[in-house]
């Protein structure tokens, strides 16, 4: 029943997926990366982009490397509660 090498179906498709998410991550650090060289954009609007780009690669860490994707919803509710609270706060900072 395995594949070539050894390898069973669902551990191929999870190495695939894997391989997916470093890629996205890839992009989106050379998007970070070309932000950060070619500044087209006013300072504070960079630092926004660069906070947003952050919290998007810390998520795709969170949901695919740490397994929250398959985990209960609470584990996700417990991750995503406090990145909301910090731009909640963050928001409230650049308010005053």
């Amino acid at each position: 029943m395995g594949m070539e090498g050894g390898e069973t179906k669902p551990m191929a498709s999870a190495r695939a997926t894997y391989a997916r998410v470093f890629l996205v991550l890839i992009v989106v650090t050379v998007i970070e990366v070309l932000l950060s060289v070619r500044s087209i954009f006013p300072r504070t609007i960079l630092n926004s982009l660069f906070i947003l780009l952050s919290l998007a690669k810390a998520s795709f860490v969170a949901a695919y490397y740490m397994h929250l994707r398959q985990d209960a919803r609470v584990y996700s509710y417990v991750f995503v509660f406090p990145v909301i609270l910090f731009l909640i706060f963050a928001y409230l900072i650049l308010l005053s």
